[in-house]
């Protein structure tokens, strides 16, 4: 048994100058590009319009269908009883159009509202899209800061202005 012997090149170190060259070009490029970071609290940036994000609740249109649980791909939304304030009580029945074009007049008798945890909503619109009355909506806000165990949102939270929430 003959063993060979290969020749094994050993590479030539780089000079260093070409690497601080490099470093510097890179240094040079970016110095005079925008930057990518935003300074949050300061400057917020533009908003897209098709963006949405708090869910909000109109009780006074709200008729307790539950369509909007049933919907929901993540079970974010549960039903919940809540009863509401006497002044606060909407005057009347809610008139919304069918799809054979009667109208009916609808209240919420049971007093059932949606119930939101904004930690499994992925914000798909899906409840606001099959919303007969429109009576939830979602907005602009997205600032809101919250601990890990008060991500559910009540009925009367849904209800609250983002001025509010926000205290």
């Amino acid at each position: 048994m003959v063993a060979t012997v290969k020749e094994v090149k050993i590479p030539k170190k780089p000079i260093p100058v070409i690497g601080s060259l490099q470093t510097m070009y890179n240094i040079g490029r970016f110095m005079f590009k925008k930057p990518v970071t935003v300074q949050y609290p300061e400057d917020k940036g533009e908003i897209p319009e098709r963006f949405r994000f708090r869910i909000f609740l109109s009780p006074e249109a709200c008729i307790g269908c539950t369509l909007c649980e049933q919907v929901c791909p993540n079970h974010s939304i549960k039903m919940e009883v809540w009863k509401i304030d006497e002044e606060a009580k909407p005057k009347g029945d809610v008139v919304i159009e069918t799809a054979r074009g009667a109208r009916e007049n609808l209240q919420n008798k049971r007093h059932i509202y949606p119930d939101v945890n904004f930690g499994t909503c992925t914000v798909c619109r899906n409840c606001e899209e099959i919303c007969p009355t429109d009576a939830i909506y979602l907005t602009h806000q997205f600032e809101d800061a919250r601990t890990r165990n008060s991500f559910t949102y009540s009925p009367k939270e849904l209800t609250m202005q983002e001025d509010e929430v926000i205290k």
